[in-house]
C-alpha cells in the first residue's frame, strides 16, 4: 500500500508530507527508503534496541516545518516506524508503518496517509509527571532527560496543591490547563533548572553500590595493615 498526499492545510506542510512520501517509497531518480536503510540511520544495533530515532537534515522541502523525525520500535512487528512532522506552530503530525518485506504499510488501526492533516495530541502520564502536546514517544524521551537532569529550559506548570509537574510542548495555551491529578486551575509556570527533578533510581542505586564497595574495600585494608596477610 502506498499512500497519496492529499490537499494539505498549508503549502509548506504539504511540501514536507510529500518529500517523506518519496523518501519511503521511491520516485523516478532514487528507490525507497528499505528496513535496512532505515536501521542504519538510526544507528540499529549499535544503540541498543530503541525505540531509536533520527532527524532529517534540512532540505528546500522541508524549510517549512520546524523538523521531521523518524522513530524504529525494533522490537515491535506491528508497528516499526512512526514519521514525525513538526508543523511551524508546534504541533506533531504522526504516520505509522511497518515492513512487510518489500516495502512500507499502515498497519491495522494505524495512521499512514502522507497528508497534511492536523494531529491531536493529548495528555501523557509518564512516571510521575504529565506531559501535553507531546506524543508519547517524545514524552518518553523528555521524561528520561528530566531525571537524569539533562532537560534545562523545558516549560512546565507545577500544582501548588498536589505538587503534579505538566511539562507543555510549544503548542500548547498553558493558561487553559487545570491540574490532572486534582483539578486545581490555579498552575505555577516553572521553567526546569539546574537540580530540580527526581533522581534517576537507577543511577541512585549504582551511586550506592560503588560507595559501599569503596567502603568494603577501605576497610579490608585496614584489617590487613592490623591483623597482616
Amino acid at each position: 500500500m502506498e499512500p497519496g498526499l492529499g490537499q494539505g492545510s498549508s503549502a509548506d506542510l504539504a511540501a514536507a508530507f510529500h518529500y517523506v512520501e518519496r523518501l519511503l517509497f521511491g520516485d523516478m531518480e532514487r528507490p525507497g527508503l528499505t528496513l535496512y536503510d532505515l536501521e542504519r540511520l538510526v544507528g540499529y544495533p549499535a544503540k541498543g534496541d530503541g525505540p531509536l530515532s533520527y532527524t532529517l537534515p534540512r532540505t528546500k522541502s522541508l524549510s517549512g516545518v520546524q523538523g521531521v523525525r523518524l522513530y524504529y520500535y525494533p522490537r515491535d512487528p506491528n508497528l516499526q516506524l512512526i514519521v514525525e512532522i513538526e508543523d511551524r506552530e508546534g504541533r506533531k503530525h504522526l504516520r505509522h508503518f511497518r515492513w512487510n518485506g518489500f516495502t512500507w504499510e499502515v498497519p491495522e488501526g494505524g495512521k499512514g496517509d502522507l497528508r497534511s492533516t492536523e494531529e491531536t495530541l493529548g495528555l501523557v502520564r509518564v512516571g510521575e509527571d504529565y506531559f501535553l502536546g507531546f506524543p508519547r514517544e517524545e514524552a518518553m524521551e523528555l521524561e528520561k532527560a528530566v531525571r537524569r537532569g539533562e532537560a534545562l529550559g523545558a516549560k512546565y506548570l507545577l500544582c501548588p496543591r498536589c505538587g503534579s509537574r505538566v511539562f507543555y510542548a510549544p503548542s500548547v495555551r498553558p493558561a487553559q490547563v487545570a491540574c490532572p491529578k486534582c483539578g486545581n486551575a490555579t498552575l505555577l509556570f516553572k521553567t526546569l533548572s539546574g537540580g530540580e527533578g527526581p533522581k534517576d533510581p537507577l543511577e541512585a542505586l549504582a551511586e550506592e553500590q560503588r560507595a559501599l564497595r569503596k567502603a568494603i574495600e577501605e576497610l579490608t585494608a585496614y584489617l590487613k595493615r592490623k591483623l597482616g596477610p
